[in-house]
């Protein structure tokens, strides 16, 4: 099969097989010593534990040499928002603060995915402002917020879209009156008071998952998660955004900087290794710390639909050519560490390094390869068997 599912027996973790080529280090090409698999699971139950640092694949490399770390406009494999490395957030801002206007009320609407969830509410504040006044920078646009205004342009935002998830449960349920409709009928009540509470509303969505299809329920968790925590996190960034054009874009845009996830804590033992690595937005990254990700999902539930369109975003550069073959067994080594560290809650579809080797090579021919469809064919595969 190219699809590898994670292998747990009894929750434990088993590693793979220890004839299975590793990557080595690009700096310090070291061979890998083989292990039979029980010390290999001792050890690696002794690391998620925290107990002891060790390298159990992939290779070890800083943060700073992970390979995304080379390449601009990364999906965030938590948000899903595209990363802007560090060196070039200057000048992604520079394209937002030079523009006044329709200009740059279309430029934020066509670049919604450079903005997180509440930079991404005050941005589309300021193309609502700049398109009413053609002068208007994003300087001009945030200056020209009261404390009010501000309040209820974000109220009115949040309601917006909950109405677009009461839109979609009406559509896929067929049933006015069914309970996800219900459930966004008493949180635009709470908005409509004054209060902001994302978390606790998409938990409680999370129990009417199974009233629809995926990919409506989906649509629904992408409109949620437009929504802020709190109202307390529009004013702070109102607060550090508030002044000069340039200003007020580098702070929209910062917290889309690329980071490295440690998918287990480097406080807790998380080695520097690429099977430990995951790109995230800084965003996504500081806030979670070292928190379980038993926590961070409820933060996050959108967090396993998007590490599966990153890992496919991953794959789909290796076999373009864009990633180099040393990240060839990443995609079953990151699936791995996530399943583990998540306790089976995010198990990502991926291919094996041979067929990717493959499609690489169907690539190079000058075949057209296409990650998402080639994971669909052997999950079909996969079904036909059973």
């Amino acid at each position: 099969m190219a699809i590898i599912p994670v292998s747990t027996v009894n929750n434990e973790f088993k590693p793979f097989a220890t004839n299975q080529k590793k990557v080595t280090n690009p700096i310090f090409a070291e061979k890998q010593p083989n292990i039979d698999n029980k010390m290999s699971s001792n050890a690696l139950s002794a690391y998620f534990k925290g107990g002891m640092a060790v390298s159990f694949g992939g290779y070890d490399c800083s943060t700073g040499n992970f390979i995304t770390k080379e390449i601009d406009d990364v999906p965030c494999c938590c948000c899903g928002g595209k990363m802007v490395l560090n060196k070039n957030i200057g000048t992604k801002a520079r394209e937002f603060s030079a523009l006044k206007g329709q200009e740059l009320a279309d430029k934020i609407r066509n670049n919604q995915d450079y903005f997180r969830c509440t930079q991404r509410l005050i941005a589309n504040l300021i193309a609502d402002e700049a398109e009413q006044n053609p002068d208007y920078d994003m300087g001009k646009a945030i200056q020209s917020f009261t404390p009010e205004t501000l309040k209820q342009k974000t109220l009115d935002y949040c309601v917006k879209n909950l109405n677009a998830i009461d839109k979609v449960a009406k559509q896929a349920t067929g049933d006015e009156k069914n309970p996800i409709s219900a459930l966004v009928a008493s949180e635009i009540e709470k908005v409509q008071s004054g209060k902001t509470e994302r978390v606790e509303f998409t938990e409680k969505l999370a129990m009417y998952e199974g009233l629809v299809k995926h990919e409506d329920y989906d649509k629904m968790l992408e409109s949620a998660m437009n929504i802020p925590e709190s109202y307390k996190d529009v004013k702070q960034i109102y607060g550090y955004a508030y002044g000069k054009a340039l200003k007020v874009a580098k702070e929209l845009i910062r917290p889309s900087m690329q980071t490295i996830e440690h998918i287990h804590p480097k406080s807790q033992g998380g080695p520097n290794n690429t099977e430990n690595y995951i790109a995230e937005c800084y965003n996504c990254n500081n806030p979670r710390g070292h928190m379980s990700y038993h926590e961070w999902l409820k933060v996050h539930p959108e967090y396993p639909i998007n590490a599966q369109k990153h890992i496919e975003w991953f794959q789909q550069q290796i076999v373009d050519g864009k990633i180099d073959e040393r990240y060839d067994t990443y995609p079953i080594e990151v699936k791995a560490t996530l399943s583990k560290e998540s306790d089976g809650r995010m198990e990502l579809k991926v291919l094996n390094p041979e067929r990717i080797k493959e499609l690489r090579e169907a690539k190079q021919a000058g075949q057209d390869v296409d990650i998402k469809a080639e994971l669909e064919k052997e999950e079909n595969k996969q079904e036909e068997v059973a």
